[in-house]
């Protein structure tokens, strides 16, 4: 789920080395799965993310765990992260302006 995440942000133009220079973290501080049906070792899968929601600091993310040739759905989640000022080790008030003011993190939540 951390590589889909990583990969969606990355899609969309931001680096996570970018996050860092910016003297952020975002760690995970709510996590919720599902489980609807059993994977086994060495099945194929497919997962699946997109950004659901921006709530001030929080970047909610949703997922799904599909099988790679059909439509079985084996988890859902839910996951929030929070923006941390790096230096201070607080939560952020606001979303850094590179964030905040590029479309592109926008159009993950749509």
């Amino acid at each position: 789920m951390e590589e889909t995440r990583v990969e969606c942000l990355r899609s969309r133009g931001f680096d996570f080395t970018d996050v860092v220079a910016w003297g952020l973290d975002l760690p995970v501080v709510d996590l919720y799965l599902r489980y609807h049906r059993s994977l086994r070792m060495g099945m194929e899968v497919i997962v699946k993310t997109r950004m659901s929601a921006i709530k001030g600091v929080r970047l909610i993310w949703d997922y799904q765990i599909c099988s790679a040739d059909g439509p079985d759905l084996y988890v859902t989640g839910k996951m929030t992260l929070v923006a941390i000022d790096r230096e201070k080790g607080k939560i952020m008030r606001h979303l850094p302006p590179e964030l905040r003011d590029r479309d592109a993190l926008e159009q993950l939540s749509a």
